[in-house]
């Protein structure tokens, strides 16, 4: 490690050598980590999906309450399904507009979080390293303090070596520490990861499934309408109508699954970042 002094082989250099590194990570490295963190947190804490969730369950009741099968001996009730056709337009252009704005922002929003997972990445590797090197240091002190025991004799030399083993103690569970942060910012770099990915595969499903099938259900709902002045619809177009709301409710429950695994996801990743903002804490 070049940017650290190689220290000699007795017990005292490798202790300097050890805290040497310590120093450096709880000066510079881990408040890095600990600034990308704090920025990655709050940018994930901006990503609410209530609103979305409402307006895709909003659309699912609106299209199950259009009645295609009026009352047996009944003239279809044309007035009754222009107000169900019209909550659902209505139910789909608010999900639309949800659907856009949330597409729109992780098209803007997914390259810059990309890079801070990847300096996350690159300062926890860089700080596990060092670490690894510090408690290399640390086990070759305990190997020459084990050597020097048995010849120390005097009561002055044995309580130097015995207050060189705590405070080696207490550098490697320190340098443990710093492990454990590592691990903690692996482990929030793979959620982070399975995030963006289910963010992008909603986004998929907005796009190309959802707002396709809802227009396309509402364009079969006009088709009935038009023909307003006669009793009943035509089968064929009232077939077309029915198929066109399967259709809908298949890829409105995609979505909605999709949407509650990515809220899983998001709630997971908050928590993991905030246990590294505790697995830091002590180290600062």
């Amino acid at each position: 490690m070049t940017e650290y002094t190689m220290p000699t082989r007795s017990a005292s250099s490798l202790a300097a050598a050890a805290q040497q590194v310590l120093h450096g990570l709880a000066g510079r490295r881990v408040p890095r980590l600990a600034s990308v963190r704090e920025r990655l947190q709050d940018a994930e804490a901006t990503w609410t999906l209530g609103e979305l969730n409402r307006a895709l369950h909003a659309l699912q009741d609106a299209s199950a309450a259009v009645d295609f099968l009026p009352a047996r001996g009944r003239a279809f009730p044309f007035a009754e399904f222009r107000r169900q056709a019209a909550a659902l337009a209505a139910a789909a252009q608010r999900l639309a507009t949800l659907g856009l704005h949330f597409v729109g922002r992780h098209a803007a929003d997914a390259a810059l979080t990309r890079l801070l997972w990847a300096e996350v990445q690159m300062e926890s590797r860089s700080i596990d390293k060092r670490a690894r090197q510090g408690l290399l240091w640390l086990g070759g002190m305990e190997q020459a303090l084990a050597t020097r025991r048995t010849p120390a004799t005097a009561e002055v030399s044995r309580r130097a070596l015995q207050e060189l083993g705590r405070r080696g103690e207490a550098l490697q569970d320190r340098l443990h520490r710093v492990q454990g942060l590592c691990g903690a910012a692996r482990a929030a770099r793979n959620l982070g990861d399975q995030v963006l990915a289910h963010r992008t595969a909603l986004c998929k499903l907005l796009h190309e499934e959802l707002r396709p099938a809802s227009l396309q259900l509402q364009q079969r709902l006009q088709a009935l309408l038009d023909g307003a002045d006669t009793q009943h619809p035509e089968p064929a177009q009232l077939l077309a109508a029915i198929d066109a709301r399967h259709e809908l409710e298949v890829a409105a429950t995609r979505t909605v699954a999709e949407l509650q695994h990515l809220q899983c996801l998001q709630n997971e990743l908050h928590t993991q970042l905030a246990w590294m903002a505790q697995k830091a804490r002590p180290l600062a």
